[in-house]
């Protein structure tokens, strides 16, 4: 279960469309809340004349301005009724470096923030700050680029997890969050496995052709296979299941049309941290998945090799 839920805020209202997602896993699950703002450091200037830099003053400045936005949120949110603890920190230095310092000093279970479609920065760092995250970060990341709709509208509902996995340990790790936020959710669980269409070697060799064909048959009974084996272990858990093998040439492109036919509020998937690619669904495949979606995606580092 999640009991310190963080959300990495800049004043925007980009930023602010992840507290409603972020509550209502806090309300579910009995959380802590963390709301954190990052105030970047400037270096000193050195004055022409024998006065002091004009820098003199600015982060003090910025650090009392983003405190004070800090307890206005957190007054706004006691307004609205929510109950669960909250804590607010002002960080100062590099956004992607002082997050993580404070994820793991605090130890936060989830974050849960926004982040620009393409890459680009939003208002200050929201951007390229969860793109930083994705790949440093010591937790699980809840990640949505909402809609200009969506800035100031309920949470999500979210009734349905799609879940790629593609029969690797790499792909795997990101089991044990998704199904934490499913349970906690109350959503159902879709398992995907995208066998990569071979492209054709054109043999005219009757026996080697025939070879190939067996071996693409061997693999493809054995995705179906562990992917059966990993949906009756939920299903023992409680979970509501269903699992879908197609094949593709291109995992991404697939997993994403997966997720527009079959109606999925939710992506979970793993991610290595250098965005390597580990088989098929981790690494370049999950940031074009993060990147072409506007549904929340949960990603998970896969740490070490």
């Amino acid at each position: 279960m999640y009991r310190k839920i963080l959300v990495p805020l800049d004043g925007s209202l980009f930023a602010e469309a992840a507290l409603p997602l972020a509550l209502e896993v806090v309300r579910k699950d009995e959380s802590e809340l963390h709301l954190v703002t990052v105030v970047p450091t400037l270096p000193a200037v050195s004055p022409a004349s024998g006065e002091e830099g004009p820098v003199k003053g600015w982060f003090e400045e910025e650090r009392v301005r983003a405190k004070r936005y800090l307890d206005d949120m957190e007054s706004k949110l006691r307004e609205k009724g929510v109950a669960a603890p909250i804590h607010t920190r002002v960080l100062a230095g590099q956004p992607v470096a002082a997050l993580d310092e404070r994820i793991r000093k605090v130890e936060a279970d989830l974050v849960v923030m926004t982040t620009h479609g393409r890459g680009r920065l939003e208002r200050l760092w929201i951007g390229s700050v969860a793109d930083g995250l994705v790949r440093s970060g010591p937790c699980p990341i809840l990640l949505w680029r909402p809609r200009e709709e969506d800035r100031t509208a309920p949470p999500p509902e979210i009734d349905e997890i799609l879940i790629p996995l593609d029969g690797s340990d790499a792909s795997a790790v990101i089991l044990p969050p998704a199904r934490s936020l499913a349970r906690v959710l109350g959503a159902r669980i879709s398992l995907l496995t995208v066998f990569q269409r071979s492209i054709p070697l054109g043999s005219t060799y009757i026996p080697h052709a025939a070879q190939e064909e067996a071996q693409r048959e061997k693999a493809l009974h054995e995705l179906r296979a562990y992917l059966e084996e990993v949906a009756a272990e939920l299903r023992d858990d409680g979970f509501e299941v269903d699992t879908t093998v197609v094949t593709h040439e291109d995992p991404a492109d697939a997993i994403l049309e997966h997720k527009r036919s079959g109606g999925a509020d939710m992506v979970a998937m793993a991610t290595r941290g250098h965005g390597g690619v580990a088989r098929l669904v981790v690494g370049s495949v999950a940031d074009k998945v993060i990147r072409a979606g506007s549904k929340p995606i949960l990603v998970t580092r896969q740490h070490g090799r």
